[in-house]
């Protein structure tokens, strides 16, 4: 079957368009425009957590460093004495145009997005479990 230049267009046309909209865009390790520092908080549960309180500071290159208070419980958190007990440490991530990332050190992992601006909606890793969480800003 011979292919002529007319019946070629249409795959020619789907290849420049792909190419074009795979090229546009920021990429996706780019910071985000949005600034998530401050305060943020979650009942719970998630991760073996409730009553989470994040306190964020972005730099201009998105990184995110800051500190967590929350209540543990068993098995997902280590509790010294009898659980529920209190946690804290600190956090590290970054906001990017994809994505919101931050570790609460020896407690988890949250994956997410900016909803609005009092608003992070995603989810809270731990160990093996994954479970849905939303921050929101008091």
């Amino acid at each position: 079957m011979l292919l002529t230049l007319q019946s070629k267009k249409p795959v020619l046309l789907l290849a420049a368009s792909a190419l074009v909209l795979a090229s546009c865009g920021a990429p996706l390790t780019t910071p985000s425009s949005t600034d998530i520092s401050g305060t943020w908080v979650s009942p719970g549960p998630a991760a073996g957590m409730t009553n989470m309180t994040v306190t964020l500071t972005q730099a201009a290159d998105g990184s995110l460093t800051g500190t967590y208070t929350a209540i543990g419980t068993d098995p997902l958190q280590f509790c010294p004495a009898t659980p529920p007990c209190a946690i804290s440490s600190t956090v590290s991530g970054v906001n990017t145009v994809l994505q919101v990332f931050f570790y609460l050190k020896d407690a988890g992992t949250f994956t997410g997005q900016v909803i609005g601006p009092a608003t992070l909606k995603g989810a809270m890793q731990r160990i093996s479990t994954t479970e849905p969480v939303q921050f929101t800003r008091p």
